[in-house]
């Protein structure tokens, strides 16, 4: 099987939106913030069926986007993990009323939990990052990591936040993230690409 990632910025602090893409033309969304137009313009113009919203983490910036997908696809499904679910609903938790915006989710939702799951035509390992959010997650498929605010190219995610903890973050990230393939590539939720070799390496936060 062969997947391609599109990697477009949206929201009010440069989140990266990911589709994940296969042959037959079926995609998943990672994190949408809020404008979306690229988004639905990149599927729109590769003829793409998207299938799901996966959502590594209920912090604002990476969920506001999901009403502006659900109202040019109903029914696709939403998926996070349960103890994300909270935040996703209260906009005091998930920070959106710092820039002004009282965001809240409260349509279905999907379960994730570790380890092998399927959603719609793609298979994935999912691994419980706790530590940025109580319910943060990273997808594995093939080759790439969608690692969500866990992992940056030379950082890690705030643990200032409510509900963060901040030796959770990093035990989860030696343990979990560092245990992949040093050619897994990782496709974080602000800023560039990495690896998981480069981040042992000289990721400053874990010399």
């Amino acid at each position: 099987m062969v997947f391609h990632v599109e990697q477009i910025t949206t929201g009010p602090i440069e989140t990266n939106t990911y589709i994940l893409s296969q042959e037959n033309g079926k995609c998943i969304i990672f994190d949408p913030s809020s404008g979306c137009e690229d988004v639905l313009e990149y599927i729109k113009s590769n003829k793409l069926t998207p299938e799901a919203i996966c959502i590594t983490h209920a912090h604002f910036d990476h969920c506001m986007g999901i009403p502006e997908i659900e109202k040019k696809y109903p029914g696709i499904t939403i998926w996070i993990h349960p103890y994300d679910k909270p935040m996703l609903m209260d906009s005091d938790f998930n920070g959106s009323y710092m820039i002004g915006r009282k965001f809240s989710y409260n349509g279905q939702l999907h379960e994730l939990h570790e380890g092998k799951i399927t959603i719609g035509s793609f298979i994935f390992t999912v691994l419980h990052i706790p530590g940025h959010s109580p319910g943060g997650v990273a997808f594995i498929i093939d080759n790439f990591c969608f690692s969500g605010d866990s992992l940056f190219a030379g950082s890690v995610g705030r643990t200032d936040f409510p509900g963060c903890d901040g030796p959770a973050l990093f035990k989860n990230i030696k343990d979990k993230l560092f245990a992949l393939p040093d050619n897994t590539i990782v496709y974080s939720g602000h800023g560039g690409r990495t690896t998981i070799g480069r981040e042992k390496r000289s990721n400053p936060f874990f010399r």
